[in-house]
């Protein structure tokens, strides 16, 4: 999710000798697998503290590379960033946009502060350097040793943390509590020191998911409440605002705001310390969190964490949790690195969503109220990273626990009811941020329904969804918050309810054809969510309605050839004023890929483009880029030079616009004369404080027309004006009118009705041919690299269904062979080991089940599309009390499906059973080294769907 403006962040994929990993693993405890740093690198952004499963309270560094207002990696931690400003008790995991809670970072400090903290916007005095060696995390454990010369070790239950400090004996002692400093800011915060009591207490008002996106979410979305307590008495106290710091002071306020580009405004902010008396080397602290109110968090301390249980009994029994949690799948075979990646996968794929009820059953609600758990309801979930999770993480998470799940389902609808029936799309604990595109809600609700959870009130949410899909409602027809978090649940809804698609103009949505094709897997959700409880005329409009897919596809489109004469073979080098990479860097700006796009941070800036020989461009095109139009060129000139230092310019254009995203525009060279280097120097955009260039396109007539880069196939999922009419500058590439992903990427994205899409282009062989081209390059090597946006995104979720897709089609030993390549290369156990952003556990959860060799291909069905597993046995088991056994010897050195005994029954169809993931069954397949010609093969063993 939001991965583009965090494409700088990537890290190195590191081999990690720390923590869990360091030990020799014990078989018997999956616990002993788990490596919380996998996925701090690659920007997998995990965080590696200390959580219980679902867990509130989350305890883990805030890392810094020099900027207060900035944080290298969304979640806190980025393993290359070797600095810490605080150890925060709030965490997202696997999320992309600029990240948000990291809420009251607590420092311990060698010395007593001596300015405020606030001012401190380099971080050069309050953090310290660390040096991985003295650093170790494990499930519910997180320690570091820090260069200062202070130690934290961390544990945590549900809602509370326990941490031990320790500290030089010949220097002062010192806690800082960083009440304002979370993670994207804060708009208020408090703190109150009470030295009689040893107890810290106060609140930060927090949010700012993805403001530097979009300013419209530069507010706070909740206000967390805190309270420690500490074993030492305070010798000194102080707290700070801004830039003043005030010693002997035990309370202060004040958050740190948000500036025009949504970030924190660097230097404001409030705080309080507490130092212990000289010679202090050890201090042990209570803390516990809520999101109601200060009560709520001292019964949360109170019930969790009594003073009678110690550091070592908390750890453990967080430990024991997370191997209760782990032990539900149990792994037979495989290697040591096999296992950690599986078992760090399924950890990951547990840690969201979060609790937000207190120990008592209150929770804080969307409407701004407390509430109390209804009778049956044992917790209220927050945190709802909808766009990836409907996907994969919900399926996983209801068929292992099926109570929680119900628990989840019932938390969204809770939200939705107080918010007056409007549901949201990426709940930031209970906020409503309106994040990413579509109505995964309704996905996610039928999902975990298919999936077994049952005890919450499936008929009232149904009620409600259809509700919401069927009367617009004054946000969907706004465009607050446009690209990123546009506001309304169903964007232009009314004109979709009418026409059967969301139109590329006007639509108050990030991108017409892919919120036509999430509506119309939303509307499938519905479909099987009221066709499983009875209501048939819902059933049939909404199944009805699933089909609308088909109204952005145009059966005619293309790729653009581009312009004629084009000279970026010749290119031998190309450089730039700045850019983005690798994935919106300067040589996406000459690479024949319209769907593509070259970006600088800043209003103006220049790309040059140096060739193999003198070439006389006497024609050039610019594509505008895929992201609002105020950062698209306006004014610019073209420049050739034959020194690389004397530039000539040979055109200029002011008050240039581009109406449409991918809109190609074609200008003439009125004198061309030859030149070696070429640069277009852009000093004026839209109003942006970006530039963005789709393709910079140079040509020579001399010079022959390459071939086209993009795909040779005639039929994609296309932008469609609201008269009807297709968008322009088409090119399967392109990313106009989608999310983080491509029309070539967007196309497959049919879940329920993949049969017709094959169809529709030209039957089941066709479309298994334009698969391979998806996943390979034409000499059949796979290409899983994420560079080109007519190949399969490991990365991201609107394609990750796509390996099993094969399995429809008739050739299901393609799914597996893609399977394969997918586990054997992009995943890993370290610290890159994370194919991109794991979005809330999400990618994880496309790991473990695809380990496993079952995946929900149609996300609201709970049939599982069958690949050959990777360990030779494993057995889940089932939220029902049932087991799913699976056994595959031989599976390290063969690896095509053969045969296949369902309970000792043969068969040939290349997926499981509904009933299976309530039921069970045990599976026992043959295996062999080369591709099997009938199994999964046949008409009778294609999965269903509509």
């Amino acid at each position: 999710m939001l991965r583009s403006v965090l494409a700088a962040l990537s890290g190195l994929a590191l081999t990690i000798p720390t923590g869990a990993a360091a030990r020799a693993a014990d078989r018997t405890d999956p616990v002993s697998y788990v490596n919380p740093f996998i996925g701090t690198t690659n920007l997998g952004n995990t965080y590696p503290g200390a959580v219980k499963p679902f867990g509130m309270l989350a305890w883990s560094p805030q890392t810094s590379r020099g900027s207060q207002i900035s944080t290298p990696a969304p979640g806190g931690y980025q393993y290359t960033a070797t600095r810490i400003r605080g150890l925060s008790l709030t965490h997202l995991s696997g999320v992309g946009c600029s990240g948000a809670n990291g809420d009251i970072p607590i420092l311990p400090f060698v010395g007593r502060p001596a300015t405020s903290p606030s001012a401190d916007t380099t971080d050069s005095v309050y953090a310290s350097t660390f040096a991985h060696a003295n650093e170790a995390a494990e499930p519910g454990y997180y320690r570091v040793g820090l260069d200062s010369g202070a130690g934290a070790e961390l544990t945590v239950t549900d809602r509370t943390g326990i941490g031990r400090f320790t500290f030089p004996a010949d220097k002062p002692a010192s806690l800082l509590f960083r009440t304002s400093l979370s993670e994207t800011g804060s708009t208020d915060a408090t703190v109150h020191i009470d030295p009689s009591a040893r107890t810290i207490t106060g609140s930060v008002s927090a949010g700012n998911f993805c403001g530097p996106q979009s300013t419209d979410n530069s507010h706070a979305y909740y206000t967390l409440h805190f309270v420690a307590k500490v074993d030492q008495p305070f010798a000194a106290t102080g707290t700070w605002k801004d830039g003043t710091l005030t010693p002997d002071s035990t309370d202060a306020q004040g958050g740190s705001g948000y500036s025009a580009t949504g970030r924190p405004v660097a230097g404001k902010g409030s705080g309080g310390y507490v130092t212990f008396a000289p010679g202090t080397t050890a201090v042990t602290m209570r803390v516990a969190i809520a999101y109601t109110d200060l009560a709520g968090a001292q019964r949360n301390l109170a019930v969790e964490s009594p003073d009678r249980t110690g550091f070592d009994q908390i750890r453990a029994k967080a430990r024991s949790a997370w191997s209760d949690r782990l032990r539900k799948v149990r792994i037979g075979g495989g290697t040591t690195d096999q296992l950690t990646t599986f078992y760090t996968a399924l950890y990951h794929s547990a840690l969201e969503p979060t609790l937000t009820s207190d120990a008592d059953g209150r929770y804080y609600g969307a409407d701004d109220k407390i509430h109390r758990l209804a009778h049956g309801q044992r917790a209220q979930y927050g945190t709802f990273s909808g766009w990836d999770q409907y996907r994969a993480q919900v399926q996983l998470l209801a068929m292992l626990d099926q109570r929680q799940a119900s628990d989840y389902a019932q938390s969204l609808f809770n939200y939705a009811t107080q918010r007056g029936g409007e549901w949201d799309r990426w709940l930031l604990e209970h906020g409503k941020t309106s994040v990413m595109s579509g109505d995964p809600s309704a996905a996610a609700i039928a999902a975990m329904y298919a999936f077994g959870a049952r005890d919450f009130d499936a008929r009232g949410a149904l009620a409600s969804l259809v509700h919401a899909a069927t009367v617009p409602t004054a946000n969907d027809s706004k465009d607050d918050g446009c690209n990123v978090e546009c506001v309304g649940q169903r964007p232009a809804l009314d004109f979709a309810l009418t026409n059967g698609y969301v139109p590329a103009d006007d639509c108050h949505c990030w991108g017409g054809a892919a919120e036509t094709l999430e509506d119309a897997a939303a509307d499938y959700g519905i479909a099987q969510l009221a066709g499983a409880l009875g209501d048939r005329k819902a059933y049939r409009a909404f199944l009805d309605r699933s089909h609308n897919w088909r109204n952005v596809y145009d059966p005619a489109a293309q790729a653009d050839p581009g312009l004629a004469h084009n000279i970026r073979e010749h290119i031998t080098a190309i450089t730039a004023s700045g850019e983005n990479a690798p994935n919106e860097g300067k040589a996406q700006a000459f690479d024949g890929d319209k769907g593509t796009k070259w970006l600088t941070f800043a209003t103006t800036g220049w790309i040059a483009a140096q060739l193999d020989a003198p070439r006389t461009v006497d024609q050039y095109a610019l594509t505008s880029g895929n992201d609002e139009p105020g950062r698209d060129p306006a004014d610019w000139q073209l420049q050739g030079s034959n020194d690389g230092s004397t530039w000539t310019t040979v055109d200029s254009q002011t008050g240039q616009s581009f109406d449409k995203r991918g809109q190609t525009r074609v200008y003439s060279v009125s004198s061309p004369q030859p030149y070696t280097s070429y640069r277009l120097t852009v000093t004026k955009n839209g109003g942006a404080d970006i530039v963005q260039l789709g393709e910079l396109e140079l040509a020579d007539p001399a010079v022959p027309t390459p071939a086209p880069i993009d795909s040779p196939y005639v039929g994609w999922m296309r932008d469609k004006y609201r008269d009807g009419t297709w968008a322009e500058g088409f090119s399967p590439s392109t990313g106009s009118g989608f999310v983080e992903g491509t029309s070539a990427q967007y196309t497959w994205m049919v879940y329920s009705d993949l049969t017709t899409l094959a169809r529709k282009m030209g039957g089941d062989d066709i479309a298994v041919q334009r698969l391979d081209s998806f996943f390979r390059n034409p000499d059949g090597t796979f290409d899983l690299s994420a560079t080109k946006g007519t190949r399969m995104d490991v990365t991201n979720e609107p394609d990750i269904q796509t390996p099993y897709l094969y399995n429809y089609l008739g050739a299901a030993s393609k799914t597996q062979e893609t399977v394969k390549a997918i586990i054997d290369t992009k995943w890993g156990s370290g610290t890159g080991g994370i194919p991109g952003n794991d979005d809330a556990g999400t990618m994880s959860a496309w790991y473990v089940l695809s380990a496993l060799g079952l995946y929900p291909a149609v996300p609201t069905r709970a049939e599982l599309v069958l690949t050959t597993p990777l360990f030779p046995h494993a057995e889940v088991r089932l939220a029902s009390g049932r087991s799913l056994v699976i056994d595959a010897p031989g599976t390290a050195s063969a690896h095509y499906i053969a045969g296949l005994r369902v309970d000792g029954r043969s068969t040939t169809k290349a997926w499981l059973p509904a009933r299976a993931v309530t039921a069970g069954a045990h599976l026992t397949y043959s295996l062999s080294t080369t591709p099997s010609a009938t199994w999964g093969s046949g008409p009778g063993d294609v999965p269903p769907q509509n």
